[in-house]
C-alpha cells in the first residue's frame, strides 16, 4: 500500500483523474483519494516510481 501526498488535488475531478491514471497502469488497483488531506492511497502491483512519474505527467506531482 502506497500513500502519496499530492498538493494539486483540489476537487472530485482531480480525484477521478488520479484514480483513472493509476487504473491505466494496474486495472486491479484500489485507489482512495482524500481531497481534504490532498493524499492518495494506492494498493497496486505497479512500480511506485512509474506511478509517481505517470501522476506527475498528468499534472499531479507527488511530494
Amino acid at each position: 500500500m502506497l500513500t502519496f501526498s499530492i498538493p494539486a488535488i483540489s476537487c472530485a475531478h482531480c480525484a477521478r483523474a488520479i484514480t483513472d491514471t493509476v487504473l491505466e497502469l494496474d486495472p486491479a488497483a484500489k485507489v482512495q483519494v482524500d481531497i481534504a488531506a490532498r493524499t492518495a492511497t494506492v494498493d497496486t502491483i505497479a512500480d511506485p516510481a512509474i506511478v509517481r512519474a505517470r501522476l506527475a505527467h498528468e499534472g499531479y506531482p507527488v511530494l
